[in-house]
């Protein structure tokens, strides 16, 4: 589990977890991405990236990447990393988690996604692939305040963002991951 000084510093050598193949580097991640996408390029696909955490004597971030083939399935997988005090200020964890996943969706690089693209499009009929960034924020309850400025920044990064109940991947499935220490 990475600390502190290694939460924002994400590369292909990072350790991931996959929820049916165990430990597995970036690289062998962005592999089994493309494997999934090439088992069935009849479908459209969404990329979801998202964080959560948690805060106790120390704060765990969960960092989770989710393709989900649109009609037809999912596969996942998640990063934790260890904070090693608590987060108790809710501006700094939701910046803390938006920035964790946005080095994880840094990693997706042009040359990646465009070789993401060209495997949902290998079947000959064209298919789209939305390429989405979750924040663990909503319009209900306190994290309302910080809408504008968590969007903001992620817009300003050239991401779309998706807030709650549009992010999943942050408010539901990273979430599960987090209290599972």
């Amino acid at each position: 589990m990475k600390m502190l000084g290694d939460v924002f510093n994400f590369d292909e050598n990072t350790i991931f977890r996959s929820i049916n193949k165990g430990e597995m580097t970036f690289k062998e991640v962005y592999e089994e991405i493309l494997n999934f996408i090439s088992l069935d390029t009849n479908c459209s696909y969404r990329i979801s990236i998202g964080t959560d955490s948690q805060s106790a004597s120390n704060t765990i971030l969960v960092s989770c990447i989710i393709v989900h083939r649109i009609g037809r399935g999912a596969i996942g997988f998640l990063h934790k990393s260890q904070i090693p005090r608590p987060v108790k200020s809710l501006r700094e964890k939701i910046y803390l988690e938006t920035c964790a996943s946005l080095q994880i969706a840094y990693l997706f690089d042009d040359e990646k996604i465009k070789r993401i693209i060209n495997a949902v499009n290998s079947g000959g009929k064209s298919k789209h692939v939305y390429f989405e960034f979750h924040i663990d924020i909503g319009t209900n309850g306190p994290t309302k305040a910080l809408i504008s400025e968590m969007t903001g920044m992620v817009k300003g990064l050239n991401f779309v963002p998706k807030i709650k109940p549009d992010s999943y991947c942050a408010s539901n499935f990273a979430d599960r991951y987090t209290k599972a220490n």
